[in-house]
C-alpha cells in the first residue's frame, strides 16, 4: 500500500497479521520502506468495512477485485503503465 502524507511518501507492504487482545496488529513486510506496526480496533475494522461497502466506488472495487488483481498481476490496463514508471521510494534515500 502507498502512504502519502506531508511527512513522507512511502510504500508499506503488510507482512504479518496477528491479534492482540481485541486489536488486529498489522506489521510491515521486510522490504517496506519503513518498519511499522499498525494496531486496529474491532470497531475501526467494522467502520472501515461499512464505509467501503456503503460507497458506490468501494462496492465496485470489492466486486471487481478479481479483475483488478488479474490486471495488476499480469500487467494489463492503464495502471500497469503507471506502476512500471513508478519506482519504490525509500524514506532514508530521498534523492
Amino acid at each position: 500500500m502507498k502512504v502519502n502524507s506531508p511527512l513522507a511518501n512511502m510504500e508499506i507492504g503488510i507482512g504479518e497479521i496477528r491479534r492482540r487482545g481485541s486489536h488486529l496488529i498489522l506489521r510491515s513486510e521486510a522490504g517496506s520502506s519503513m518498519d511499522a506496526e499498525i494496531s486496529v480496533s474491532a470497531s475501526e475494522v467494522l467502520r472501515t468495512i461499512g464505509r467501503v461497502l456503503a460507497t458506490p466506488s468501494g462496492l465496485v472495487f470489492v466486486l471487481g477485485l478479481p479483475v483488478f488483481w488479474l490486471r495488476e498481476k499480469f500487467g494489463a490496463g492503464p495502471d500497469a503503465a503507471a506502476a512500471a514508471t513508478t519506482r519504490r521510494s525509500d524514506i532514508n534515500k530521498p534523492w
